[in-house]
């Protein structure tokens, strides 16, 4: 079959925008085209939604989110050559320009929030393919080792290859943050790159594991703590970065640039990062981790519940993300999530039961071929913008429907203790990988969940109406 060209849509994207210099930054996740837009008022949200393939679109701060699904890194290419030179690294900002488009924005409460949300969506997001393929490596090593089938021994190549594969893609997590994180914020990477790499040097490693983790940079007393696998360390650090990199350029003589801006930088960083913001990250997710439990000890399987029932309305909304940072800074401190990462995946399956059911009440072939569509490409594609888009929003019972099945299959998780022992950001068949490596009361948890979790959303969708046509709002 011939790939299709996206040429025409990507240029009609742009123009519908608010054309190409009204687009500061392009980039893209898994399923959805994401534009930074200097004045987001300029796009047209109903023209664009009516493009093939378009599904939906989302708006978090200033970045124009348009959900395309699994063809979305052709679409993103198909964009590039309509769009100014640098775009696609965020390099095409001029200062005075974004100064004077930040005056246009009431920078209310929400205006900060969303702020926060965009910072963590634009730096977690490019690290999902790491994640995806480090939780894999770690899966295939488990599943083959003498933890389930005893395929090989612990002591073997192949399981030792992909053991510490898969650590390193988590380990390192800092370093993958700092990256992302600073082309992001459109600061040095190559600073915020080596800064994570002082976090994770052995040497402060041997400190944080000693009796006396204590030491100080400049006469500044501080800690050393264990930063590998942590993101709020390395988010803040790269924050206050973008400011102290840009006051330390402005401020530096044309002749001495070269070599005194990244030393002065990283003179200035070190004791700000290692007896401040590291520490704070550290303390941050620590606590965060202990707020899960805390969570967990006090509603039990109830937050689950309302987790797994609510999931798909974060996705929808861009919150996803910031949780599953906070999942993610659980697995170095507990070991294991056993709220947020479990409640997305459980959420999701509830939405298969109910595409399954859709496919039983719809009568046109045209719905029914939509609807295996969307329910193959959440299986075995492991993306579930389609469902959310194509169905939920559009039809609202489908989504009424996944919201009261996940609650169910997040109770009965709730109750038998379900965990994830492997972080990962994978849906569909694919996210059953998470949970290898626990006890085998953990398989029996897992299996019964997500059968609770189809058929709750199957049966719920069944007793509620599905018109063959979407449901407009008035």
């Amino acid at each position: 079959m011939a790939k299709r060209n996206y040429s025409q849509v990507a240029q009609q994207i742009v123009v519908l925008v608010g054309g190409k210099d009204n687009i500061s930054q392009a980039t893209h996740c898994m399923t959805r085209l994401r534009l930074t837009l200097k004045d987001s008022s300029l796009a047209k949200d109903d023209e664009i939604k009516k493009l093939d393939p378009v599904i939906g679109i989302n708006k978090v701060g200033s970045q124009y989110q348009i959900i395309i699904g699994p063809a979305v890194s052709d679409v993103y290419d198909a964009v590039l050559p309509y769009l100014n030179k640098g775009a696609a690294s965020g390099a095409i900002d001029d200062p005075a320009t974004a100064e004077i488009d930040n005056k246009k924005v009431d920078k209310n409460f929400k205006y900060y929030v969303n702020l926060v949300f965009d910072y963590l969506s634009g730096s977690l997001v490019p690290l999902i393919p790491i994640l995806l393929a480090a939780s894999i490596c770690k899966t295939i090593a488990v599943v083959s080792g003498p933890q389930m089938f005893h395929w090989v021994s612990k002591s073997s190549d192949f399981f030792t290859l992909f053991t510490f594969v898969g650590d390193a893609g988590f380990y390192f997590f800092p370093l993958f943050i700092a990256w992302s994180a600073a082309k992001k914020l459109k600061t040095s990477i190559p600073i915020s790159l080596f800064l994570g790499a002082i976090l994770l040097h052995p040497t402060l490693m041997k400190l944080a594991a000693s009796k006396n983790p204590n030491f100080s940079v400049y006469g500044i007393p501080t800690t050393a703590m264990n930063y590998s696998s942590t993101v709020i360390p390395m988010l803040l650090t790269v924050w206050i970065l973008s400011y102290v990199y840009k006051l330390v350029n402005k401020y530096c003589p044309n002749v001495l640039k070269v070599f005194l801006v990244p030393v002065g930088t990283l003179l200035i960083m070190l004791p700000i990062m290692l007896c401040l913001l590291a520490p704070l990250g550290g303390y941050l997710g620590k606590w965060l981790a202990e707020g899960i439990v805390w969570l967990d000890k006090v509603a039990g399987p109830l937050a689950e519940a309302i987790l797994a029932g609510i999931f798909g309305l974060l996705v929808l909304t861009g919150m996803h993300v910031a949780l599953l940072s906070i999942a993610i800074a659980n697995f170095p401190i507990l070991g294991y999530d056993a709220l947020v990462m479990p409640a997305g995946i459980l959420g999701a399956w509830a939405s298969f039961g109910v595409m399954l059911a859709c496919l039983v009440k719809f009568k046109t072939a045209k719905n029914k071929e939509l609807t295996a569509g969307y329910a193959v490409t959440w299986l075995f594609g492991g993306v579930g913008e389609p469902f959310l888009y194509g169905l939920g929003l559009p039809y609202k019972t489908p989504l009424f429907a996944s919201i009261i099945g996940g609650a169910i299959g997040g109770l009965v998780a709730g109750f038998m203790k379900l965990k994830m022992y492997v972080p990962t950001s994978a849906n569909g068949i694919y996210g059953l990988g998470g949970f290898v490596g626990g006890p085998n009361s953990n398989y029996i948890a897992l299996a019964v969940s997500i059968a609770v979790c189809v058929i709750a959303g199957f049966v719920t969708m069944m007793f509620m109406s599905l018109s063959e046509e979407p449901v407009h709002e008035k």
